[in-house]
């Protein structure tokens, strides 16, 4: 087991040691970038990391994944350093999770808690702190299967908040009946939100998406002067921030900013967060953010890509915007991206570089689906008049003596429908 580094800190906080596996000398650069990711994912979470580990071995070991003598070596490294936690960058079986805290006398976590605890530490909302206790208690229910001990074994601190924090002490049933209320509450936020997309429907909408950190609710401030959280750490925004957006009178639309992606996202946090990335799903228009100054930026496309697979989203319209150019040294980095990538944007949300192209980008696409026309109704067509105020966004209105006059913006096959029917097939 080698070991890449060591960070100390001064404040007093839960003290760690990160630890991932390579099998090959391929995967092993893919695991030091994944360490280093941890790293910056347990200090979001408030703790210090102490040590960084690599173990180097064939094939994960069935019992304890690292070996029982390098189990006996982590307990060693355990005591010298005073560790309270042990993360483990891969996904552990309770099996394994039960044994190597047997040995270490420490608490074991992998990925998968990790991030459960951080979006515990950043639900704010009703609607994200009952997701965020969901997927925590599905993922718990499914370790208590598997390893049949209690979950009071983890102790506190990291892995152990959020809003079922108090509740982890009951046994099966009643997990499973907390699990039961808690759908239901999703239910209800769920048909509560599809009251307010179908009054949404009638005006382009747009949604972001990206690996977390990678810039999307700065933009959306840019944009929208929304105020959102914006903070130089992974998950710092959890909730779905919805606001309109003004290209011109004519070329207007709604923009959700929603939950960052990461690599091996929890299913369960997936699952559970279906009505905060429902805007993404029903969208018009998907922008991609991506970090360009990322040194390994095809990882994080790739895990975008792989969670909006798991959305049904993937081959939904769908525009790259690549974010952060003002931190790229060369413009040719930024021109080989451009060109490797087609329809692609290059922007500096921070720095407001970029901004009119990716205004004009969407734009483009607002016109090629729908389309502004004039109507007009005469007072005996209500129903008419209803039928296109439920599709069309209205841009102007007015009365006069023969009947009303709308300018609208309407899909172009909504309005094909209107020009080839009369008022009953409608």
């Amino acid at each position: 087991m080698k070991k890449l580094y060591s960070l100390v800190g001064e404040e007093k906080k839960e003290r760690v040691i990160l630890l991932t596996v390579s099998r090959n000398p391929k995967e092993r650069w893919e695991k030091f970038d994944g360490l280093k990711e941890m790293a910056s994912l347990a200090e979001t979470a408030g703790c210090e990391v102490v040590e960084q580990l690599i173990q180097n071995r064939r094939k994960y070991d069935t019992a304890t994944f690292i070996g029982s003598g390098k189990v006996q070596e982590l307990k060693k490294i355990s005591h010298e350093h005073k560790i309270d936690t042990i993360i483990f960058n891969e996904e552990l079986t309770p099996s394994q999770k039960r044994k190597i805290e047997d040995i270490t006398e420490r608490k074991i976590l992998d990925r998968r808690e990790l991030i459960l605890d951080i979006f515990a530490q950043h639900a704010k909302t009703e609607t994200a702190k009952i997701e965020v206790e969901l997927a925590q208690l599905k993922f718990r229910f499914h370790m208590l299967q598997g390893a049949g001990i209690e979950l009071s074994r983890l102790g506190g601190g990291i892995g152990t908040r959020g809003p079922g924090e108090q509740r982890l002490e009951v046994d099966r049933r009643r997990i499973r009946t907390r699990i039961s209320r808690l759908e239901k509450d999703i239910e209800r936020i769920e048909k509560s939100q599809k009251t307010q997309t179908k009054r949404r429907s009638r005006i382009f909408r747009v949604a972001l998406l990206g690996y977390t950190n990678a810039g999307k609710s700065t933009l959306m401030n840019v944009l929208s002067d929304a105020n959102i959280l914006v903070e130089d750490k992974l998950f710092a925004t959890l909730d779905a921030t919805t606001r309109l957006i003004e290209i011109d009178p004519l070329h207007k639309f709604l923009m959700t900013d929603t939950i960052g992606f990461i690599k091996n996202l929890p299913p369960q946090l997936i699952a559970s967060f279906h009505a905060t990335l429902d805007e993404a799903i029903k969208a018009d228009l998907r922008l991609h953010i991506v970090d360009a100054s990322y040194e390994n930026i095809n990882r994080h496309m790739e895990a975008t890509r792989n969670i909006m697979q798991k959305l049904g989203i993937e081959e939904k319209r769908t525009v790259i915007v690549f974010n952060k150019i003002d931190m790229i040294p060369t413009e040719e980095v930024v021109e080989r991206l451009l060109r490797k990538f087609a329809d692609s944007v290059a922007i500096s949300a921070k720095d407001g570089i970029g901004i009119k192209g990716l205004l004009k980008a969407i734009q483009k696409i607002m016109d090629k689906d729908t389309e502004i026309v004039d109507l007009f109704f005469h007072p005996s067509e209500g129903k008419k008049l209803s039928w296109v105020r439920e599709r069309a966004y209205v841009i102007g209105e007015r009365n006069d003596k023969e009947g009303l006059h709308l300018k609208v913006r309407m899909e172009k096959k909504d309005i094909n429908k209107l020009k080839n029917c009369n008022i009953r097939e409608i």
